[in-house]
Parts: structure tokens; sequence; C-alpha cells
């Protein structure tokens, strides 16, 4: 286990920079998750941490050395890649054991670390099949194996679900996570699945054009997004965000003329525009609710149900609610808002934190 920090990093192809000045401290033990859109530089962080790219300017330290210029062989870390990469001639136990084999590990102890993270990750009754007998599921945990048996200080995980179908992305999470709670290593994971994100980190940080918009625990960046780009991003179905303007020291008007009332008084002089940020989970019908629009398109998802709804203006937002409620396409309906729910960012998409907010 170890530490990981990165320090004002920067990574530029040419005069062309894609990661700028970067920090983010990752403690020892910590499962963090680097999520975000493709493109926004998420897996060229992780590779600079691996050593698999050159760093242009800053710091990679593990575990108090700095890394910028030690090999990736010598970082002390394992990858798991989005390809498995298993050797298509190998068993199960070879494939796992390969890295052992190059390090000349003695044979004994090496078949002793293939059995045990071949217990821990349910392959012991694989070990002795080739990938091409292997599900999917199956072939991404003999990868894993192969990081474990290393027993490095970091593993790093580069969109490993992304070839699996949907069941298996579920239940291979439940394993990711269950594999971290056993080891306690340190974990650096990267995907543009915030589903994955929030149930897997302990802590998540959100990339965008090769800058952190903001680090946190799930539930506070879910509770507390900085700026609508995390609020947006953070949160399926993402969050409905409506125009308005400052009507009072609590209040919002919407372009139809609609008001919302806001839980506290705003640092904003009335008149200011402002974006309403809603939780498809705050909105609820009801008779009496401030906002009006007609009924687009219900989604039943079984045990839950999104209710797509045009406001007045033709604003869309979405409404997600337990069940099947009783409304159909063309239904005309009021909405209200749940407070615990609403949020408010200012012109420039930044969170307005009112008095009390932590």
């Amino acid at each position: 286990m170890a530490p990981v920090s990165l320090r004002s990093v920067t990574k530029a192809y040419g005069s062309f920079e894609v990661i700028h000045g970067i920090d983010l401290e990752i403690e020892d033990g910590a499962f963090v998750v680097l999520v975000g859109p493709s493109g926004c530089g998420k897996s060229t962080l992780l590779r600079m941490i691996a050593g698999l790219e050159t760093i242009s300017g800053g710091e990679v330290v593990i575990d108090g050395e700095v890394m910028n210029d030690v090999p990736p062989k010598h970082r002390d870390i394992a990858m798991v890649f989005q390809n498995y990469a298993l050797y298509p001639h190998m068993t199960v136990a070879q494939n796992m054991g390969f890295s052992l084999r190059l390090t000349k590990v003695p044979q004994a102890e090496a078949a002793e670390k293939i059995r045990a993270s071949a217990d821990i990750l349910g392959l012991t009754d694989l070990l002795d099949r080739y990938p091409r007998q292997l599900s999917g599921g199956q072939r991404q945990r003999v990868a894993m194996g192969r990081a474990i048996v290393r027993n490095p200080k970091v593993f790093l995980f580069d969109e490993p679900l992304s070839n699996l179908d949907a069941a298996l992305r579920m239940q291979m999470r439940v394993e990711i996570a269950e594999l971290h709670q056993k080891l306690g290593t340190t974990m650096i994971y990267v995907t543009h699945d915030q589903v994955e994100a929030m149930t897997l980190a302990t802590k998540i940080a959100v990339v965008n054009k090769g800058r952190l918009e903001q680090v946190a625990p799930p539930v506070r960046l879910y509770e507390r997004p900085q700026n609508l780009f995390v609020a947006r991003f953070i949160g399926a179905p993402q969050m409905n965000i409506l125009p308005a303007r400052l009507a009072g020291a609590a209040e919002a008007r919407l372009g139809d003329g609609s008001v919302i009332a806001l839980r506290r008084s705003m640092p904003l002089g009335e008149g200011s525009g402002v974006s309403v940020g809603i939780r498809p989970e705050a909105l609820l019908l009801s008779e009496d609710g401030p906002l009006g629009g007609r009924v687009t398109l219900a989604e039943h998802l079984g045990g839950l149900t999104l209710v797509h709804i045009a406001l007045t203006d033709g604003t869309p937002v979405v409404l997600q609610a337990v069940g099947a409620p009783t409304v159909a396409v063309g239904d005309l309906v009021r909405l209200r808002i749940d407070p615990a729910g609403l949020h408010l960012f200012d012109p420039e998409g930044r969170r307005i934190s009112t008095p009390g907010e932590s």
C-alpha cells in the first residue's frame, strides 16, 4: 500500500497542452476513480502514474518517492487494461504467474501466490483452462489476478469493464469493490461511466478538458456539485438545468413566469441570471405545484419510472418516480420541488453557496 500524489502535473504534445497543472492527493489504501467524458485526459493521467507516458511538468510521487524518471517496472504498480491481453497458449495459472516467472520467483512461492489470488477471485476451478474456454468476466478476473500476484503498492485500472455487457459490468463492479476491501491496497480507476465511479470510489476526481473540476467522496459530489459540468455529469438521469432570474432574495423566476421558492436568501442581487438545478428525484407530481407541463414520454424501468415532461415554455425536464405513476403521454401535470434536491449556479456555472452551507 502507498499514497500517490500528483503535484502540478502537466502533459503536452509539442506546444499543445492536454493536462493542465493537476494536483491530486490519493491516500494510502484509498479507491480513487478518475471520471470524465471521452478525451478529457483521465487515461493520460493514469498512464503518467504508470510511467507509460512522459511527464511534461510537475511531479508524480508514489510512497514518498518522485517517479518522473523511474521506469514502469520499478514503480511497484500493477495495471489492468481495458483489453485482457491474455496469452492464448497459456493456461489461467500460467497467465497469472507469467510476471513471477520473469522475475524468477521460486516455483513453490509462485504457486502459492497464484493459488491465493485464484481463491480471492473465484478462479480456483479454472486454473487449468485456456482463455478461449472462459467468459468475458472470467478473463477480466484472470487479468486482475495477474496483477494481484505481484502484490504491488498501487493498482491501476484503465476502463477494465468496457468490453463487458451490462449484467457482467454490474457483477464485476461488485467483485472489484470486494477485492479492494479484502486487499486494502491503493487503487486508481479510470472510467467514463459515472455509475461505476459512484459505486466503487471512496473519492472521485472529475476530469474535464485536462483539468480537475472537483474532487470529493461520491455522496458529497452528488449533493454539492461545484459547477454545472459536475452537476450534469454526476447523476443518472442527469440533473435538470433551468435558466432563471432571481426575483427577490429567496425566489427564482423561470422563463414562463413560474416562481420557485429557494431555501435561503441568495448572495446575488434581484434580477441576476442564474441556473436552477433540480435532481429528477426532487421533482414531484402535485396538483398545486408551481411548475406545469405536458408529459412527452414515460420510461417504465420496473421499480422506477422516468417521466419526460415539456414545461409550458418548452423546456424539457425528467422526473424520477418510484413505481409506475398514473400518467400518460399528453397529460397536463403540475410539479413541485423537494428543496433538498434544488441547486443554484451563477452565470459562470459555479455553485452559489448559501449561508450555513459547508
